[in-house]
């Protein structure tokens, strides 16, 4: 799976949790609800996108990700750590989805797919 399928999915996984009333806490702690479906090619429940395109550039010195949800009408440019840079759909972010982004963001090994995917796609600004 491509890196940015793999931080989609872990992701997509994490709303799905918090969408059915587990707790970034109780997940840390190793609570996990599980949803059965018949095996089919995984495609992102929620919408949202992470996207690192090649010969991008550095905002305010750092590398960031595009974070997009076109039924939403969400584009914004977002830091490793969080930081929204710009927004330019004609719709922000909601607060649980922020939320939520902000604590994936913490994840262990999120920062280290996100660098290995930019990185890839940027090798003249590696990190």
């Amino acid at each position: 799976m491509e890196k940015e399928n793999i931080i989609e999915k872990i992701f997509d996984d994490l709303l799905f949790q918090i969408s059915k009333g587990n707790t970034v806490e109780q997940i840390l702690k190793g609570t996990t609800i599980l949803d059965l479906e018949q095996v089919k090619e995984w495609k992102t429940k929620f919408g949202y996108t992470f996207n690192i395109y090649s010969n991008d550039h550095f905002i305010d010195n750092k590398p960031h990700f595009h974070f997009d949800n076109k039924s939403k009408n969400v584009e914004c440019k977002i830091s490793f750590n969080g930081e929204i840079f710009e927004s330019n759909g004609k719709n922000q972010i909601d607060k649980k989805t922020l939320k939520v982004l902000k604590d994936f963001l913490v994840t262990p090994g999120i920062e280290n797919l996100l660098t290995a995917f930019w990185n890839n796609k940027n090798p003249d600004l590696k990190i």
